[in-house]
């Protein structure tokens, strides 16, 4: 007995030296950037924050190997332009600084909407000395994001309108499920033993390149699609093999960030629209041009195969929320025009590319891959060409 678990000590130790010189390698050729999960904390106005310096973020926190004393072109933005999905050299303002040879300057975070880009703009961006500022506007949760922050944080609160009154159900990234609300003790063992996986394996994600390598797989998208559904998200998978699509749809989720029936997402477009109109005052006012880059959902840009596919499980769904960022579309242009702020819509270069390349990850994934952000970079640039700007 004192044998065999001499032996077992032994091949245990051998196992943890050899991940943790695998680690240390990884280290050394992978970019942690790319693949640790940041730490963030709660911030009073912009609700959440990644710590500076933070999982080689940089000393503002945010997707960069430093702060430049300037920067030729600031992004501001979500998730879609921080780049979830892809590595960081492969995100639209990373790749639009290789087409422009210009400074460009990463300034967004996922779960951030318009009442962050205005802040962040003041507090941020004017400190670089930009010649033009870009923001994303991402259709699917913006307007959600907007009525979130303005709502639920103090520094907004002489925006509100006294005689709405709405229960904040606005998140649409990390939908909290009932059985999450349930403390950890209540819930069912089945329940109880998922929960302690995420835990571990979300640590793992936090700590580990190594381990975000093996998960960053085929297998890892498949467990982490899984996941999503265990927690009741519906996702609609559809193949198309003659245009060698094999990909998923989360239209529910999507909905309840464009559904216009529900008064709380209506005021948030207002909200939204109002934020950039201030931007776009703030950046003439500083001698700076300003756009708006209008990025539409996943479901919109494959509109062509999956709307009035009767054969595709909630269908219903898929065709309002297309019906829906169709409207909130119409109604965002029609008031940069009126407010003579520019902007660029990148749907029809999205849209053009699906029959002939893999422009999102083959699951559930909403954000581009590294051809998909390729493809809003190169619409950005071919813009500002058209407008002599670079």
């Amino acid at each position: 007995m004192n044998d065999f678990i001499k032996k077992t000590l032994i091949v245990l130790i051998a196992v943890i030296a050899s991940l943790l010189l695998a680690e240390g390698v990884s280290r050394v050729f992978f970019d942690p950037v790319d693949y640790l999960w940041p730490k963030q904390s709660p911030d009073e106005i912009l609700r959440l924050r990644i710590n500076p310096n933070s999982r080689a973020h940089d000393s503002w926190g945010f997707r960069n190997k430093s702060v430049p004393e300037r920067a030729d072109i600031v992004a501001i933005g979500d998730s879609q332009t921080y780049g979830i999905s892809a590595l960081a050299r492969y995100t639209w303002p990373e790749t639009l600084q290789r087409l422009t040879g210009k400074e460009v300057y990463n300034l967004a975070l996922g779960g951030y909407g318009p009442a962050e880009y205005l802040y962040l703009m003041e507090q941020k961006a004017l400190q670089l000395k930009p010649n033009l500022i870009i923001a994303g506007f991402y259709l699917g949760n913006d307007l959600a994001d907007t009525y979130e922050a303005v709502y639920t944080v103090g520094y907004w609160k002489g925006l509100r309108n006294p005689a709405l009154a709405i229960k904040d159900d606005t998140k649409t990234d990390d939908l909290e499920k009932p059985e999450e609300k349930k403390s950890p003790h209540s819930r069912s063992p089945q329940t109880r033993l998922k929960y302690m996986a995420y835990v571990i394996t979300d640590w793992f994600a936090g700590h580990s390149v190594l381990y975000r390598i093996v998960t960053e797989t085929y297998l890892g998208d498949m467990i982490r699609q899984r996941r999503k559904m265990d927690m009741g998200e519906e996702i609609i998978m559809f193949r198309d093999s003659e245009h060698g699509i094999d990909t998923g749809f989360t239209p529910e989720t999507r909905l309840q960030g464009l559904d216009l029936t529900r008064p709380h997402l209506q005021e948030g477009l207002r909200l939204a629209l109002d934020f950039f109109n201030r931007m776009n005052e703030i950046a003439g006012k500083n001698g700076i041009r300003f756009l708006v880059v209008m990025i539409p959902t996943k479901e919109t840009v494959f509109a062509d195969f999956i709307e009035g596919n009767d054969s595709l499980p909630g269908s219903p769904k898929i065709d309002r929320l297309i019906d829906n960022e169709r409207r909130v579309s119409e109604i965002a242009k029609s008031y940069f025009e009126e407010h003579n702020i520019p902007y660029l819509d990148v749907l029809e270069p999205l849209r053009g590319a699906v029959p002939y390349e893999q422009i999102y990850p083959n699951n559930y994934n909403g954000h581009s891959n590294k051809n998909g952000y390729r493809i809003i970079a190169e619409s950005i640039y071919q813009y500002l060409r058209g407008k002599q700007e670079y």
